[in-house]
């Protein structure tokens, strides 16, 4: 094993919280240059964490009471170690974050891997630090292992961790590779409040909802070098003269998959004699596959770019008649809301949050319809399509609270907000109610 050293300044770890424990309540001062720490709850059953927990350094924040170091809940035996990313390039960390996900999933098969961050008080962007909580209750020899076999391969770009509870108090190690084994002097971690909106939630703007063209390309150009399509589809895109939208009204239509988007939309393109668009546009569908497999932030980025690619599109289609969208930016943000922010729906942003709000510079429509079914029916439906399900729709078969956090992102989306329609009856029913609420909308 690696010999250790202590450290503060990078991304570290935090063992579960169990439900109804009570701690320090006191928090890291903003004013100096005190880190604090976050690890965010999952959407696991298993996971008993509801909420953001918070904690940092007690050497570098020596007014905090004795009884700050209290943490029952760590046993005797147990350990925890975290992984964080150190570099700073956006795009590269994201990729380097992503792999080291993918491969303790793998050698660590089982054990609890949540989301944990680092930062300034007041310098959240500048100063963040992305990484991973592992939880090894039994302190098992062959978890340290495997993250020391993972340290020695990404030892430039990663620090790791170890944390353990002695009589109430909680020590931080920090790993050292210098092929010494040997113990160096140890720091103090305490629980600390966080702040009143989450740090997971004020990172989503630039990381996976874009509120600009040129923060969308932006990755993409930074990425270009890494990846060749992320090069073609930057060469095929031309978005220097972007169309203003036409006289004739734009509709989205938006939803869970299996809530008869496919349908409807091709019932109002029939009777609006429309034209019929979908999102990300067939355009650059060749190169979906790529950035799914992509990191979060670069697989978001792409699929904010196809929104501004359909923009021109649905602009120039507007010129000649009415414009069926199927799907468009509420479905991009709502996706990446629900997907990067651990826990229940109470750990969403709050309501009129800016990262509801619609981008200043994207073709806004004039009305977007939010289709919407129970579960057994929606399970139903996708079950008979008999298609190919992507990793986010087998994510919504699986779990209920996953699909709960979709629609309710979807239903705090403002400006413009959804028109929400129970898609649960017949065709003709949905449709018939459909037409009257364009028609109150847009008149047609």
């Amino acid at each position: 094993m690696p010999g250790w050293k202590c450290g503060t300044h990078h991304l570290q770890l935090l063992l579960l919280l169990r439900p109804g424990l009570r701690g320090c309540t006191m928090m890291a001062s903003s004013g100096g240059h005190s880190r604090l720490y976050a690890v965010e709850p999952s959407c696991s059953p298993h996971c008993s964490l509801s909420s953001p927990f918070y904690f940092t350094s007690k050497e570098d924040n020596a007014c905090l009471p004795e009884t700050a170091n209290v943490w029952p809940f760590l046993t005797p035996r147990g350990d925890a170690h975290s992984m964080s990313v150190t570099l700073n390039s956006r795009v590269q960390a994201a990729r380097l974050y992503k792999s080291l996900g993918k491969q303790l999933s793998e050698v660590l098969p089982g054990m609890q891997v949540l989301k944990l961050i680092s930062y300034i008080p007041g310098k959240l962007r500048e100063s963040l630090e992305r990484g991973f909580l592992i939880l090894d209750p039994q302190s098992c020899s062959h978890v340290q292992n495997n993250l020391y076999s993972l340290v020695r391969e990404h030892e430039q770009h990663i620090q790791v961790c170890t944390y353990r509870g002695e009589e109430g108090r909680v020590w931080r190690t920090q790993w050292q590779l210098d092929g010494q084994d040997k113990q160096m002097e140890r720091s103090e971690v305490v629980r600390v409040d966080g702040p009143e909106v989450s740090p997971f939630v004020d990172i989503l703007r630039g990381s996976a909802v874009f509120d600009s063209l040129q923060d969308t390309l932006s990755v993409l150009q930074e990425i270009s070098t890494l990846i060749p399509e992320a090069k073609k589809l930057l060469e095929f895109t031309d978005l220097s003269n972007m169309p203003e939208k036409g006289p004739h009204p734009v509709i989205v239509i938006e939803g869970l998959d299996a809530t008869g988007k496919s349908t409807l939309t091709e019932c109002l393109k029939h009777h609006l004699k429309s034209a019929l668009l979908r999102s990300p546009p067939d355009s650059i569908s060749q190169w979906r596959k790529t950035f799914d497999g992509e990191s979060s932030l670069i697989k978001r980025a792409y699929y904010a770019l196809g929104n501004y690619i359909g923009a021109q599109e649905i602009a120039r289609a507007s010129q000649v008649s009415p414009v069926i969208v199927d799907r468009y930016w509420h479905s991009t943000s709502a996706y990446a809301i629900a997907t990067e922010i651990g826990g229940g729906i109470h750990c969403l942003p709050p309501h009129h949050h800016h990262v509801y709000h619609w981008p200043e510079d994207l073709l806004k429509p004039d009305l977007v319809i939010l289709l919407t079914v129970c579960d057994s029916e929606r399970i139903r439906r996708i079950r008979g399509r008999g298609l190919q399900e992507t990793q986010e729709e087998k994510e919504l078969e699986a779990n209920a609270m996953f699909r709960q956090k979709v629609e309710e992102a979807y239903r705090r989306m403002q400006n413009p907000a959804c028109v929400v329609v129970d898609a649960s009856a017949t065709r003709e029913t949905v449709l018939k109610e459909a037409l009257r609420i364009i028609k109150r909308h847009c008149g047609i």
